[in-house]
């Protein structure tokens, strides 16, 4: 016996049920969104407040300090710890507020001082080792540097020289006498000391002495010695880091531990003192590794540079996704919002908990995120009307062709991430925001998608967007479907309107002349490179870049002067513009942070600049290596992530391999452009080179993930050159907008942003342009090359070939069937209509996405017919 059939009464009011359970729960998505975004709006208003900003924004004082043991020896942990806790106590003593003092790697230490104006006397106190020492001059085994000091030989005064060569004294002076450990007995040490004042060396005295409260061991060893040197009126020698610092004759006994310092110090030079004998000395020796000075005036132009490139990119993608999609531009444009208010609110809340600080790599990487989040939404809306298209209704289409490019969305979305994350934990501090808000600006686009863009279309589409196709910008769809879906012939003299691809572009024909192409120039860049080389940033190369802004009428030659007159006559000068204002950079060997920002104070001040008014960058020679060991790992990393995912996504490892090919083409494209304008390559830019990787990648994995479905089936009609070439074409438009869309914020980043977000700019503008080329002239044919050897498509080649055949409105020209049945799927049903249309079983594998139907396959009978076909279309 068969059972009974429901009643059609019963089936309709099941529909109904299930409609609006959807409908209810795309409904609470909403509601949801809409909670959120409140939620986020609160935390982030007002931005400048909630949102903390780093300190090459506010500006301030960043060093990074490289600690050096004995003889190259590790240094221990423990002894790095210790040396962080004095380097804090320092820091805290200058005044500082929100100072970050942090343990960076194994040997490193990174000091950040927001806010700090006097920087160049922050130099001197925080890295100094602090260890003082008092010895007799009769304990020196050295008799050349025992008379130098008794002469006073460890003082040499200043002096300048004119054009004409004459010297003339400043009337300041330097300690150069350098005295080596074990050359000299100490008396006491800094150990010894319990107390340290400031005062005036006399009462009549203009200069300042550092005196000392020595502990009782300190005070009888102290005693000992003075009564044996004061008959003779010895000497002791006071030594503060290897450097003799004075040399006074012993008058009288001191028994009492109370011992003056004096040397000609102003206030500020033995408060300084006085704050590295109170913190105690280092463990061990610092240099410094890189140390950088921002001026508050020029974090802020940067900041609203910044802004306002983030505010016209992001303009001009919703200007462009509004006159490309009409109505479905308009749910972009609010997804976006959406998008944008989830994107500040997470920063806000980081900031909250002190997890986060907004720096200029970070704005560069909030501005990447505008075209991420519009790809996803493009990847959408070409889903949605490419199954309009292929026949199914408005309704099914906003369920399946939704969640197939939700899908691919969040495969492009990985493989970007891979490169984000990887700049975040294994890149150079300076790029760790980069990836930190490239990151978290991918996370914010899938929480986007499913929250929001996924509900609101499924609850306009089967009434708002069907009943209103051409504002809706679904209308040249639905008037395809005919053409497509039942292979209906275009009339002769008509032409078939509409934003998709109707005749296939010869793209594979042309492969050999793509490839050799690709070959010359990869050629040519290796000559230019080898003639002209790189120019690498004092990043790498280490040295002194000091960036002065807003500097008026002053000259080229005058500004030489300056940095000669400073000590620096080998200075390097050329004139910057920056936010529309004149100024210049300068270029030094000095890899001394104190040096550079005293040559710097000098300078600014032979022209009446502001301190606020200049950059100071330092890198130490050991600096560079660091950085491109880190560079590199993270390039190797992100390179081998990037192709297991592919293999294992796609089961191929020839994708991988064939994808990374044309990476490197992109990537050596750039070198080449930087060797040809002569462009420094800064970390920065290498920030760049790995983001990059991922967004080159996002064009092929379309494209691969298409040619992957459309071969699947077993009964292919057509050589895999010409399926290959189709499935290019299917996802051209789609690729071509979502390079688009990523170009419009990059390309306001190179003509709007300052100079360090130019950085960024120019190596995406290059490699999202070269990315777009690569994935459709170099991956997908040497892929296609590749697979055509293959014993399986051999055969197809010699059966129907060499010859790229060329589809049009997805079908091969008459007599040459691109596949058996040439449909998305050789029987279909319909199932589960009451579930609005969204799921349809299937029999075979698809083949082509863009094929019609079949004339001889039929479906399987059944007793009630639909009204109209369903299609389960495959996505790329």
């Amino acid at each position: 016996m068969k059972p009974a059939s429901k009643p059609a009464s019963t089936k309709s009011s099941t529909r109904r049920k299930t409609s609006q359970h959807v409908n209810r729960r795309n409904v609470w998505l909403i509601v949801a969104t809409a909670l959120l975004v409140l939620g986020s709006v609160f935390m982030f208003t007002p931005p400048q407040e909630k949102i903390n900003q780093g300190l090459d924004i506010q500006g301030g004082l960043s060093v990074v300090l490289t600690a050096k043991g004995d003889d190259g020896a590790t240094v221990s942990a423990e002894d790095m710890e210790k040396s962080r806790a004095v380097i804090e106590s320092r820091v805290n003593s200058l005044g500082a507020s929100e100072a970050t003092v942090a343990l960076q790697g194994s040997d490193q230490i990174l000091v950040q001082i927001p806010g700090l104006s006097d920087t160049e006397d922050a130099l001197a106190t925080i890295g100094k080792t602090g260890k003082l020492e008092f010895a007799r001059l009769d304990s020196f085994t050295d008799e050349t540097v025992k008379n130098k000091i008794d002469t006073g030989g460890y003082i040499q005064q200043q002096s300048v020289t004119d054009s004409l060569g004459n010297q003339f004294p400043t009337g300041e002076e330097e300690l150069t006498l350098h005295v080596d450990e074990g050359t000299y007995t100490p008396i006491v040490t800094g150990d010894d000391i319990e107390r340290v004042t400031v005062g005036q060396a006399s009462e009549a005295a203009t200069d300042y002495a550092v005196n000392l409260k020595l502990n009782s061991e300190g005070a009888a060893a102290f005693a000992q010695a003075t009564k044996d040197l004061a008959p003779t009126n010895g000497k002791i020698v006071i030594i503060l880091d290897g450097v003799v610092q004075s040399a006074p004759a012993v008058q009288g006994e001191i028994p009492n531990g109370d011992v003056s310092i004096t040397g000609g110090y102003t206030l500020d030079e033995a408060k300084a003192l006085q704050t590295v004998l109170e913190s105690g000395s280092l463990p061990v020796s610092f240099e410094f590794a890189q140390s950088q000075t921002v001026g508050p005036t020029l974090g802020q132009d940067a900041l609203a540079s910044g802004v306002v490139v983030a505010g016209i990119g992001l303009a001009l993608v919703m200007l462009y996704l509004l006159l490309f999609y009409h109505g479905l531009g308009l749910i972009t444009a609010a997804a976006m919002a959406v998008f944008a208010a989830l994107y500040l609110g997470i920063l806000a809340t980081l900031s909250h908990f002190g997890l986060f600080s907004l720096s200029l790599a970070g704005i560069a990487g909030i501005v990447l995120t505008i075209g991420m989040a519009a790809d996803s939404s493009i990847l959408t809306l070409e889903r949605f009307r490419e199954e309009i298209r292929m026949g199914r209704s408005v309704r099914a289409a906003s369920i399946t062709g939704v969640r197939h490019g939700i899908l691919t969305s969040i495969d492009a979305d990985l493989v970007t991430l891979v490169s984000a994350l990887t700049l975040f934990f294994l890149a150079s501090a300076s790029v760790k925001g980069f990836g930190l808000t490239l990151a978290l600006g991918i996370l914010c686009d899938i929480v986007m998608m499913l929250l929001f863009k996924a509900p609101i279309i499924r609850l306009l589409a089967p009434r708002a967007i069907a009943k209103h196709p051409g504002f809706w910008g679904i209308k040249d769809s639905q008037e395809a479907v005919p053409y497509y879906e039942e292979g209906k012939e275009v009339e002769a003299g008509k032409k078939l309107r509409g934003r998709f691809i109707k005749r296939d572009f010869d793209i594979l024909g042309l492969r050999k002349y793509f490839l050799t192409a690709a070959a010359v120039v990869v050629v040519a860049i290796a000559v230019i490179v080898g003639v002209r080389g790189i120019n690498f940033g004092i990043e790498f190369v280490g040295g002194t870049s000091i960036a002065f802004h807003n500097t008026g009428d002053v000259t080229i030659e005058q500004v030489r002067d300056a940095f000669a007159d400073a000590g620096e006559p080998d200075a390097v000068i050329q004139t910057t513009t920056s936010d529309g204002e004149e100024g210049f950079l300068a270029r030094t060997a000095s890899t001394s942070a104190e040096d550079a920002t005293a040559v710097a104070n000098d300078v600014a001040d032979t022209f009446g600049w502001g301190t606020d008014g200049f950059e100071v960058t330092t890198i130490g020679p050991d600096w560079g290596t660091s950085v491109v060991k880190s560079s590199i790992l993270a390039f190797l990393v992100s390179l081998a992530l990037i192709i297991a995912y592919i293999s294992i996504r796609f089961r191929d490892y020839k994708m991988g391999v064939t994808a990374v090919v044309a990476l490197l083409h992109d990537l050596v494209i750039v070198f080449g452009v930087y060797a040809l304008l002569g462009h420094e390559v800064t970390p920065n830019t290498i920030a760049a080179l790995l983001t990059i990787l991922g967004y080159s990648l996002y064009d092929t994995v379309v494209v691969f993930h298409r040619i992957n479905e459309n071969m699947k089936a077993e009964n292919v009609k057509c050589t895999f050159m010409t399926m290959a070439n189709h499935s290019v074409n299917e996802v051209l438009i789609r690729s071509l907008n979502t390079s688009i869309t990523s170009l419009i914020p990059v390309v306001a980043m190179l003509l709007f942003g300052g100079e360090t977000l130019k950085d960024f700019a120019l190596a995406m503008t290059i490699g999202l342009i070269t990315g777009c080329y690569s994935s459709i002239a170099i991956a997908t044919p040497l892929y296609a090359i590749w697979k055509t050897r293959e014993d399986k498509f051999a055969k197809l080649s010699k059966k129907y070939g060499p010859e790229v055949q060329r589809f049009f409105l997805n079908k091969l020209p008459a007599g040459k069937a691109a596949v058996a049945g040439a449909g998305n799927v050789a029987s279909v049903e319909e199932a589960s209509v009451a579930a609005g249309d969204a799921a349809v079983a299937s029999g075979k594998p698809a083949t082509s996405s863009g094929a019609a139907a079949s004339k001889t396959g039929k479906a399987p009978s059944s007793k009630k017919k639909t009204n109209h076909k369903r299609r389960d279309i495959n996505h790329g």
